[in-house]
């Protein structure tokens, strides 16, 4: 089984396409232009449907990182407030 890739050929694919369209739409070959604008649809649509993906990931995985950190920061400030009230006590024990 073949693995999707889309890279660099498939964005100057992506472009040749576009002026196969355009030019084949000045000269009212139809079939040609529809078959054109459809790879436009179907490629260009699953390319950035792939990119608007990863830009997801990235942008959940910085979010994630923010509260993390956000609610160390918070843990460690309520820490330092907690040493700083506790009061060392020597005591003995009598009999």
């Amino acid at each position: 089984m073949k693995k999707l890739r889309l890279g660099f050929g498939s964005v100057f694919s992506l472009i040749v396409m576009y002026f196969i369209y355009k030019y084949s739409s000045d000269k009212g070959w139809g079939i040609l232009a529809f078959i054109s604008k459809w790879y436009l649809i179907i490629v260009g649509g699953l390319f950035i449907l792939i990119l608007a993906i990863s830009l997801l990931v990235v942008i959940l995985t910085l979010l994630a990182f923010g509260i993390t950190a956000f609610k160390i920061r918070k843990v460690k400030k309520h820490l330092k407030k907690t040493k700083e009230k506790i009061i060392e006590a020597d005591f003995e024990v009598r009999e």
